[in-house]
C-alpha cells in the first residue's frame, strides 16, 4: 500500500516539455475544440499548432491558443520574463474517462517548434 507522509520530502522530477504537454486538455470539455484564429471546429485526428506557457514557480501549463493547420499562427513574438513559453505542433486525440463517463480532447504526438525560457524577454 502506498501513501504520502505529511513530513516527507517533496520529490521533483524533470521531464521533457513534449511529455508534459501530451494529454493536456484542449478546450473546455467534450470531444471538440475551436481554432482561435478562424473558428474552425477541431476534432480527433486534426493536426494543430498550439501556444502553451507556464509561469515561474508554478507546475501547471496553460494552453491559451490552438490553431488549425490552415491558420498555423503560433509564434513567440515577444517572450515574457519569468514565463516559459512554447509553440508546438500536435495531433488531437480523445481521452475517455471511465469513472465520469466523459471524453476530453487532448494533445498527442507533441513536437516543440519554438521555446522561450523564463530568463528570455524583458521587464517591459
Amino acid at each position: 500500500m502506498a501513501y504520502a507522509q505529511p513530513d516527507s520530502e517533496t520529490v521533483y522530477l524533470e521531464t521533457d516539455v513534449e511529455q508534459v504537454l501530451t494529454g493536456l486538455q484542449v478546450g473546455l470539455g467534450g470531444a471538440k475544440g475551436t481554432c482561435c484564429w478562424c473558428g474552425r471546429e477541431l476534432h480527433d485526428g486534426h493536426c494543430v499548432t498550439v501556444y502553451a506557457y507556464r509561469t515561474a514557480g508554478h507546475d501547471e501549463w496553460s494552453l491559451p491558443r490552438v490553431y488549425c493547420r490552415d491558420c498555423n499562427g503560433g509564434k513567440i513574438e515577444t517572450p515574457t520574463l519569468g514565463t516559459t513559453g512554447v509553440v508546438a505542433t500536435a495531433f488531437l486525440g480523445i481521452l475517455q474517462v471511465a469513472a465520469s463517463q466523459t471524453t476530453r480532447l487532448v494533445l498527442t504526438g507533441v513536437e516543440i517548434e519554438e521555446y522561450s525560457g523564463p530568463d528570455d524577454g524583458s521587464k517591459a
